[in-house]
């Protein structure tokens, strides 16, 4: 064991063989202890029977955030959009997606949000644009400033062969990044889909234009912005070749590359830090005390992650349980060294005074129930709950619901659907988009309509809120209780000791003096282990209360029940969470 270090929020401290003890400080925003819920309004709740979710949708379950715990919701792309890319591509980035609902219905989203004590948080899309936003139709006809508003280029010739500027790919696996407009005689240049358009960040009209959308919705009453795709929004100038990469992939595939001169630009730092200069200013100009954050959605190594904090950024998403760095490696997490690793490593690299923040799930990767399997999950979610930050939680993660398997036929993903009916499983990401499953009605109760935009999981029959919320025990119970263990003053306050026990397991404590501690133990492994607390974490009451277990660990009926410290036997694949008795 070592000596905790005085530390603000959560700071780096040093590492030893046996533990990490880092001390924590109360969090001085409303932010800082957030539980931010993901709401996919495609998949949420339908309000008028057509099969597809909407504002109204959410509107009507609000009590499902106060229930749940959560203090803030987040809205992924809500704005006007041909839905070539599941409304990431944006025609107009101040009106509403008329699928769902108008603005006068996210007005009356944020209004009923705020008098229940919910914020609310919405993506800010600002890499591209559709190619029918009114700007791209004007830059097409050689309009200026618009024309200037995106990336062009004439290409290159070899003899009388015109070819593309470089060799970079685009993410969605579809070759080029260039895409030639006959009008202008010149390519433009799209990271995403051909159907999104990059956008000319080397040009400060964008970036006046862009003030104005975040203007726009915080007029709207809007409580901050997750800030997308933060990695893209500048490319190199010198327009290089990238290098072959060593991933067995088609050379159109956007994995066949090593992404050095389109991602991780120095010169994206700036533009972040910029906006939160404006939202602050904005607020200032406002004369309230009204607290707005913004946090950074990138999949990176950790040096080019660590750094938006330097930027004003409040937090960067944490990905690490989804991916290892960069978007082409998928996250280990097969030992419990693994998670401990993942643990740490955020911990130890992240700059002086920030706030860490955890994310298992969102609507682009697989459910983590199904990535790591349901007896797991339970496990995974009380240690990052109950560790310091931010939790970013997707919406039916909380239930244990897992990925649905949709046919070739069933597929609408384009990132999907640029690939092959043998391959398609590798990149859609409908399995994680599909209707939430409130009860056993028809659709899950998602809609009154039996056809959904995507279909069902057949498991809706067991596996819903309603049935969760009866059960004796339950995933979504058990989340509930982790979250209001979030408003103790140990969470809040209390040092942070995170343990690999025995290889196998991995122990985190809280304590702080005058409060009862909370102890987490988490077996990785198919084999039940016997801990003495005393050999990883001083100053733990001898007599310790099990308040939650984990749904497959054969312990629901003994929470309640107290254990001594000196002999606590984990289940295999067993999780607890133990609040220390005083004597």
């Amino acid at each position: 064991m070592c000596a905790p270090q005085l530390l603000f929020l959560i700071l780096a401290a040093a590492a030893s063989v046996d533990a990490v003890t880092y001390n924590v400080t109360a969090p001085t925003e409303w932010w800082q202890k957030n539980v931010i819920y993901e709401v996919w309004v495609e998949s949420f709740k339908d309000s008028d029977g057509d099969g597809k979710g909407d504002l109204n949708g959410i509107k009507s379950k609000m009590e499902h955030f106060v229930d749940l715990g959560v203090t803030c919701i987040w809205l992924p792309p809500i704005y006007e959009t041909p839905m070539v890319d599941s409304g990431y591509d944006i025609s107009n980035f101040t009106a509403v997606n008329t699928d769902y609902g108008t603005l006068d219905d996210f007005d009356a989203l944020v209004t009923a949000a705020h008098e229940l004590g919910l914020k609310v948080i919405i993506d800010f899309v600002p890499n591209h644009t559709s190619d029918e936003h009114e700007w791209f139709l004007k830059a097409k006809q050689g309009i200026e400033p618009y024309y200037s508003y995106y990336v062009w280029n004439k290409g290159v010739y070899y003899g009388d062969y015109l070819s593309y500027p470089n060799n970079w790919l685009d993410v969605f696996n579809d070759g080029t990044v260039w895409e030639w407009v006959d009008e202008r005689e010149a390519y433009y240049l799209h990271q995403f889909s051909v159907h999104e358009v990059d956008l000319n960040w080397t040009n400060p009209l964008v970036m006046s234009e862009m003030k104005n959308v975040l203007t726009f919705w915080l007029d709207h009453d809007v409580d901050g912005f997750r800030i997308d795709a933060a990695p893209y929004y500048v490319e190199s100038s010198t327009l290089e070749n990238e290098t072959r990469s060593d991933k067995d992939v088609d050379s159109s595939n956007y994995f066949y590359l090593n992404h050095t001169q389109t991602k991780d630009q120095p010169e994206n730092y700036p533009i972040v830090k910029e906006w939160k200069e404006h939202i602050n200013n904005y607020t200032a100009s406002k004369g309230n005390d009204k607290v707005r954050f913004i946090c950074t959605e990138g999949y990176s190594d950790i040096e080019y992650v660590m750094k938006w904090y330097d930027y004003d950024d409040d937090f960067p998403f944490n990905f690490y349980f989804i991916k290892d760095g960069d978007i082409a490696n998928d996250a280990v997490i097969d030992t419990a060294e693994d998670i401990y690793d993942i643990f740490i490593e955020w911990l130890d690299n992240m700059p002086s005074g920030k706030t860490a923040n955890w994310v298992l799930g969102n609507h682009d990767m697989n459910r983590i129930a199904t990535r790591i399997g349901l007896y797991r999950t339970d496990g995974l979610h009380l240690s990052t709950l109950l560790l310091p930050g931010v939790f970013t939680m997707y919406n039916g993660d909380e239930l244990g619901m897992t990925n649905t398997y949709l046919t070739w036929a069933e597929t609408t993903d384009v990132r999907a659907c640029s690939t092959t009916n043998t391959t398609y499983t590798l990149y859609s990401r409908d399995p994680v988009r599909t209707p939430y499953q409130w009860d056993n009605t028809t659709s899950a109760g998602f809609s009154t309509n039996s056809t959904t935009f995507l279909k069902v999981n057949p498991d809706y029959v067991t596996v819903n809120l309603a049935a969760e919320k009866e059960a004796d025990f339950s995933h979504y119970q058990n989340i509930q209780k982790a979250i209001a263990l979030r408003n103790t003053t140990v969470w809040e306050e209390g040092t942070v000791d995170v343990e690999l026990i025995e290889d196998q397991m991995v122990g985190i404590a809280r304590q702080l003096d005058g409060e009862n501690p909370i102890v987490v133990l988490m077996n990785w492994e198919n084999s039940t282990v016997t801990v003495d607390l005393d050999d990883y974490f001083d100053g733990l009451p001898d007599t310790l209360e099990l308040v939650i277990a984990d749904m497959y660990s054969g312990l629901n009926d003994n929470v309640g029940d107290t254990y001594e410290k000196s002999s606590i036997e984990v289940p295999e694949h067993g999780s607890m969470v133990l609040l220390g008795v005083s004597s």
